[in-house]
């Protein structure tokens, strides 16, 4: 709940059927690949250039039967988002990398294929961003995977990786394109389509095409190429570039009807809300229930003071079990609303204030542990909140939650959330999760 007019997000309880999927252990011939690229289409001429490649290096190579995997799976993988839509699918495919496989996920620079690749990276502690053009050329980190090779011919790939990297492999200006990540006993390694794609001809086996082997060969060998890697950028190296939308929700709204629906209070059209209130949404539909706004009638200004039935409808609400995210926010010469809300929160045991310091962030569990540095806000407080991401050695709350009666509640500072891709991790992976599993 932001510093707005009545009820920010009443979160509906709902069921979570998890869908368990047997993958058998891991073929244990350590030169076999499974290619699944499409059977269309520059990236299907792509796959059967790479097969001949890797054959003529003395790799067996095995390719799906009418769309099956074989069983069990070799120790290597390459695909790409389009091929791994279906849910057991990505279970599959966490379970094989956790068991020790290595998978190169080939990603293009559209938000269709951006959205797909994060349903199933961002379990593993990642997240692929689409950010503005950039016309700084791309460049490899110094790490043996890329060694000798020449970068293929590329523009702005538009798009960055953030979350927990091992290895760091190719920039675009500050935006890191091209990244692996360890995860269990295996990892997986990101690679854009575009890098992928820039030699052109795909019978001239050129710099796109010798990335991709390279990245085939040491997807089962992440360990050890992470011994040689520099430092990995931290979730929230995306900063001004990312594309968030601006103005209203445009989400449908209702003044009484929410049954079975998540309820968002938050129309304001300064502070930053309409940015924050599009990366808060986003994470909200990925939960699969309807998002409805508040319909509030006669107020210019939706970030007012709270009546006192107002007040008594969301103690009600959480004694009786409802659900909660409140999201703090403004600037010293509005702080008046934290005092607002702080009115509502002392109910619960908690308050904010502004006076939050900036810097190093850490979570005390969820994808992404250390978030890097983050601005200065608003500090979470009182005497029941226990922390969900602390900053510096005092430490500083700038999210927490507890649990009220038979409710529960998280409260968040808003603003890092559009400073900070690991901040917004916390949110979606961690924190909306909990909200949700309240029963």
């Amino acid at each position: 709940m932001s510093t707005t007019r009545r009820i920010d997000l009443v979160m509906a309880v709902a069921a979570v059927v998890t869908v368990v999927v047997t993958v058998p252990s891991l073929a244990q011939d350590a030169q076999t690949v499974l290619v699944d690229l499409p059977s269309a289409g520059r990236l299907a001429a792509v796959g059967a250039e790479l097969t001949s490649v890797l054959e003529s290096e003395g790799m067996h190579v095995l390719q799906p039967v009418a769309g099956q995997w074989p069983e069990p799976l070799p120790s290597r993988v390459v695909t790409d988002a389009d091929s791994i839509r279906d849910e057991q699918r990505q279970q599959a495919l966490r379970q094989f990398i956790d068991e020790g496989g290595g998978l190169v996920l080939i990603i293009s620079r559209s938000r269709r294929s951006i959205e797909q690749a994060n349903v199933f990276v961002r379990p593993l502690g990642l997240e692929i961003m689409p950010v503005a053009s950039s016309l700084e050329p791309v460049e490899f980190y110094d790490t043996p995977l890329a060694s000798g090779l020449n970068m293929p011919d590329v523009g702005s790939l538009r798009l960055a990786i953030t979350g927990q990297i091992t290895v760091p492999i190719a920039r675009q200006g500050d935006n890191l394109v091209c990244a692996a990540t360890s995860y269990g006993r295996g990892g997986v390694i990101l690679l854009p389509a575009l890098l992928v794609l820039a030699d052109g001809v795909p019978e001239v086996r050129g710099p796109g095409l010798k990335l991709l082997t390279r990245c085939i060969r040491w997807s089962g060998q992440l360990p050890e190429l992470a011994s040689y890697a520099p430092e990995a950028q931290v979730a929230g190296a995306v900063g001004a570039g990312i594309e968030i939308p601006t103005g209203r929700t445009g989400l449908p709204q209702e003044s009484r009807d929410f049954a079975g629906a998540i309820l968002y209070d938050c129309q304001a059209t300064e502070d930053q809300w309409p940015q924050i209130t599009a990366v808060v949404v986003q994470a909200l539909r990925e939960s699969g229930l309807p998002v409805r706004a508040l319909a509030v009638a006669g107020q210019d200004d939706p970030l007012v003071e709270y009546s006192v039935p107002e007040q008594a409808a969301l103690y009600q609400y959480v004694a009786a079990g409802g659900s909660l995210l409140v999201l703090a926010h403004a600037h010293t010469d509005r702080q008046i609303r934290l005092v607002y809300l702080s009115e509502v929160l002392s109910y619960f045991g908690a308050v904010c204030s502004l006076g939050r310091p900036g810097g190093s962030a850490q979570a005390t569990g969820g994808p992404v542990r250390q978030l890097g540095d983050i601005p200065g806000g608003v500090r979470v407080s009182g005497r029941s909140v226990k922390p969900l991401i602390t900053v510096g050695s005092r430490p500083y709350l700038a999210a927490g939650y507890l649990e009220f009666e038979n409710g529960r509640l998280v409260v968040m500072d808003a603003g890092p959330l559009l400073e900070n891709a690991g901040y917004r991790l916390q949110l979606s992976q961690r924190v909306l999760p909990w909200l949700m599993s309240a029963e």
